[in-house]
């Protein structure tokens, strides 16, 4: 079974250019800039145990734990993100490598604002075709930092000053994957050399130091100029790696593999997805001369089934939205179907949509299959989900509405009300509604954060941000905690920034 096609390429917002698409063959990578960075060697390789691995649909059975060995599991062909070094040879002419770029946020550097209520560090190569020498692999917020995880390395900010706070070189030649989140302050990070993203290293994200390093399943790209990298996520403290509609989980403290499950001729991996203490895996499975369509809720800590949905079909593009709550997307009729399950074994729930923006905030080109980051967000029995953004008359920028559905019953309870003509990033949400950043445009509208009830969907301000940083929080994960809005770009498309970071409520 092929894995799911590509997704939409990304799209830069109106008014802004598309700068036109060049196929570069990357210059050679050089030796690893180490100035920007302490000298922080990782242990030596861990010694995982492993279970026995057994195909998807099959109750798995453990194995007897042993040594993995420094070399890890054998090579698999996977479900990859690939990605293209475009522009790196005139990057490295630049400035040595990305993180002498990146590496100037706060006070003298990125340049706070006046009164110190607000800092930026810019993004390399920004404005330029080249979509990838700065682009963040994964983004984490701590109570005192804000951590960019990017090709050559992760770098740590203060989040009051803007000084580097820490910073680690890619162990390889360049860094090409992390978990979404951290977990009790511990994250990891992918990396490769030779066109081969093969390693997975621990990283605890209030010392900024690698604590495991492990060899993990890989493939070489079919494409020219591409890299393939494993999906990766995290759930109930372990890093879930998808590769070649197979499964693998690592747990975040030491690097132990714990489990694995593969596809067969039976059972295929359609999609998979991974949050709080579970792992959904959308399946299609032939039996008896027929297909059926299954969805399989694992633990992630040992890979073992703890239930199985039969649904319907799901089309070609069918996808896990989350794993918890359970929620599959399908294309149908030119909108959208959401099925949430009931972990209880109650009737699914449907909720109908018209064309609501699936797009992924961090794709970029020769960027495909790593985890998406989307617009949406769940809490209690909300779904909230985005209109596809429409052109607003008159000026050169798109808008759109939050949509807020209630995941009992699949109704819709409301569209959004008093937002400004801008697109929304979903921050968070919570019991008193969706806290969003609607983007702005630098030219002319500032950007704003809002919250949107509940119950209504009207819109409050809650702060505005400095113009200047109008647009950039569209494509971007978007943190805030206690009045401080933090904004960190996927990728330099109509942005000139990779952190930014806005005191809210001044000194």
């Amino acid at each position: 079974m092929q894995p799911p096609p590509p997704g939409y390429p990304p799209q830069p917002p109106q008014g802004y250019a598309q700068p036109p698409y060049q196929q570069q063959v990357p210059a050679p990578y050089p030796q690893q800039a180490t100035a920007p960075y302490p000298q922080q060697p990782p242990p030596g390789y861990a010694q995982p145990p492993y279970t026995q691995q057994g195909p998807f649909g099959h109750p798995q059975q453990e194995g007897p734990a042993g040594p993995e060995g420094p070399e890890g599991p054998a090579k698999k062909k996977g479900k990859t993100t690939l990605f293209v070094a475009i522009g790196l040879a005139v990057l490295l002419a630049a400035g040595g490598g990305t993180a002498w770029f990146v590496a100037k946020g706060g006070p003298g550097g990125g340049g706070a604002s006046a009164g110190g209520t607000a800092w930026d560090v810019p993004l390399p190569n920004a404005g330029s075709g080249d979509f990838t020498s700065g682009y963040a692999y994964g983004t984490w917020m701590t109570d005192t930092a804000v951590i960019r995880a990017q090709r050559d390395g992760v770098l740590a900010y203060n989040l009051k000053s803007g000084a580097r706070a820490w910073g680690i070189p890619s162990p390889g030649e360049e860094l090409c994957g992390a978990t979404p989140e951290l977990t009790d302050g511990k994250g990891a990070v992918a990396y490769g050399a030779s066109g081969l993203c093969d390693h997975l290293t621990g990283l605890d994200a209030a010392t900024g130091k690698l604590t495991w390093k492990i060899k993990i399943p890989a493939e070489k790209s079919r494409l020219a100029n591409s890299r393939t990298v494993p999906r990766i996520m995290s759930a109930g403290g372990m890093a879930i790696l998808y590769v070649d509609r197979a499964l693998y989980g690592y747990r975040l403290s030491d690097g132990r593999k714990t489990w694995g499950l593969k596809s067969d001729a039976t059972c295929g991996a359609k999609d998979v997805n991974a949050n709080g203490d579970r792992v959904a895996v959308l399946l299609k499975c032939y039996t008896g001369g027929s297909s059926s369509t299954r969805v399989m809720i694992l633990d992630p800590v040992t890979g073992k089934l703890v239930q199985e949905h039969k649904i319907g079909d799901v089309g070609l593009m069918g996808s896990v939205l989350s794993a918890v709550p359970t929620i599959i997307q399908r294309e149908e009729g030119g909108g959208n179907v959401f099925t949430v399950l009931d972990d209880k074994g109650g009737n699914p729930v449907e909720i109908k949509t018209g064309h609501v923006d699936m797009l992924a905030l961090n794709r970029v080109t020769f960027i495909d299959g790593a985890f998406e980051h989307r617009r949406y967000a769940v809490h209690g029995n909300r779904l909230y989900l985005a209109t596809f953004a429409q052109n607003v008359p008159g000026q050169m920028r798109s808008a759109d509405k939050a949509l807020a559905f209630d995941l009992t019953t699949g109704k819709q309870l409301w569209q959004s009300s008093g937002t400004h003509a801008t697109k929304l990033n979903y921050v968070r949400a919570d019991d008193r509604g969706l806290l969003a950043l609607e983007a702005g445009d630098r030219r002319d509208l500032a950007p704003r954060l809002v919250r949107l009830d509940a119950a209504t969907g009207a819109a409050t301000s809650v702060a505005e941000l400095p113009q200047k940083y109008g647009t950039d929080g569209d494509g971007a994960r978007v943190f805030e905690r206690n009045g401080t809005v933090v904004i960190v770009p996927w990728t330099s498309v109509a942005t000139k920034f990779a952190v930014i970071c806005v005191d809210t409520k001044g000194d």
